[in-house]
């Protein structure tokens, strides 16, 4: 009687700790749930996994080394997932899964997703190949290839400004002559035939702005300073011409190019010396005022600023023109002692220096004049309008239109 009652509590303990252990592990699965539009069902042995296993788990099961298991199965379901447009599917497991794969697979992993970004955009899809590729720099932003395409969607789409900031990026990160070279070349060709398009189209101050940003990108390229002064020049401005040819004369490469401008401008001012209208100017500093009328009404003193490309005055002075600008159908980024803000643009009638007259000219609304010794700032907006030079020496500004 004793070994019966033995034998039960026996089989009784056991049967407890049996639904205890499988408890437990149904608990532990359920707390780590599987993406199940990561798993490639088709392509594992089912009879290897449980209905729980990961990848990263199928890469790293007992007797199965990184190298042992090909995991084809992951490239298979990556590639499915990008031919369907999945690419947030995709890029959400992508950390994962690089983690889980040996050097050589994950660099082909890598190379999967960039494959069909460059066959999106031979496809002439690439919108689609952008967002990809967004997706993708998030994770890999050093990687040249990447960058480069996505260069090339900005130039195709006539944003050449975008493609010249993504491709200065990728230069950052080549590390190996080809690359390098690659990223200079792109680089070159760009700028030429992004100002050479402007050259055609005779939008000088275009032209201006981007020399002005690739003498920041890269300062060590002399050309880009012979390309900043000859802009100032088709915009009239001699004198910060000289300033950038001063610059690239410093490098016996372009020395002799700098030099020779500056002679043409010198023959050009011997040869142009008699302007329609010469402005008295105020010097402050190292930097001129000049009297201005506004709407033939209201008088101002502007700062002369050729390195501004719009116009700006003072809210004091818009209130006493009386002209609303807090609802103005425009604004602008304006870089300021504060840092950059936007600030609202209007149009005012007329901009005049003593017999010179701008109409309907654009100009930026900020107070921060307000406790200056001058209203605001002359941008290139008027001068564009006419040929001019600076006479230091006579404290004039001498005009004549184009």
């Amino acid at each position: 009687m004793r070994l019966l009652v033995l034998l039960g509590c026996v089989f009784t303990l056991g049967w407890i700790l049996s639904w205890m252990y499988y408890d437990a592990s149904t608990e532990m699965a359920s707390a780590n749930p599987v993406d199940s539009t990561l798993l490639p069902q088709a392509a594992i042995d089912a009879s290897q996994l449980t209905s729980r296993e990961s990848v990263g788990e199928t890469l790293n099961r007992p007797g199965k080394d990184k190298q042992g298991l090909r995991p084809a199965s992951v490239f298979d379901i990556t590639l499915e997932h990008l031919r369907s447009g999945e690419f947030e599917a995709v890029m959400a497991q992508y950390p994962a899964i690089q983690g889980q794969l040996s050097a050589s697979d994950a660099i082909e992993h890598r190379k999967i997703i960039i494959d069909h970004a460059e066959s999106l955009i031979e496809a002439g899809q690439a919108v689609t190949a952008y967002a990809l590729l967004d997706l993708y720099l998030k994770y890999e932003y050093r990687d040249v290839f990447a960058l480069l395409l996505m260069a090339d969607i900005y130039r195709d789409a006539d944003n050449e400004m975008e493609a010249i900031e993504v491709l200065f990026q990728a230069k950052s990160y080549a590390h190996s002559a080809e690359d390098i070279e690659q990223t200079v070349k792109a680089i070159r060709s760009t700028e030429q035939n992004y100002s050479a398009q402007l050259s055609a189209r005779k939008d000088y101050l275009a032209q201006l702005n981007l020399y002005k940003r690739l003498t920041e990108l890269e300062p060590e390229y002399a050309l880009h300073f012979i390309g900043l002064a000859e802009a100032y020049l088709a915009l009239g401005n001699a004198v910060d011409a000289r300033k950038a040819l001063e610059l690239a004369q410093h490098d016996a490469a372009v020395a002799e190019k700098a030099n020779d401008i500056i002679r043409r401008m010198e023959n050009n001012a011997q040869a142009d010396g008699n302007f329609a209208a010469a402005v008295s100017l105020q010097a402050l500093g190292n930097q001129f005022l000049v009297d201005a009328w506004l709407n033939n009404s209201q008088a101002a003193v502007l700062l002369l600023d050729t390195g501004a490309s719009l116009s700006i005055i003072s809210r004091r002075l818009l209130e006493a023109l009386r002209i609303p600008y807090q609802s103005a159908d425009r604004s602008a980024w304006f870089s300021t002692a504060g840092g950059r803000i936007r600030a609202p643009v209007v149009t005012l009638d007329s901009l005049a220096l003593d017999e010179v007259v701008v109409e309907n000219i654009e100009v930026g609304v900020i107070d921060e004049f307000d406790n200056q010794e001058f209203d605001g700032l002359l941008g290139m907006n008027f001068l564009r309008h006419f040929e001019f030079f600076i006479d230091q020496n006579e404290n004039r500004l001498k005009l004549s239109p184009h």
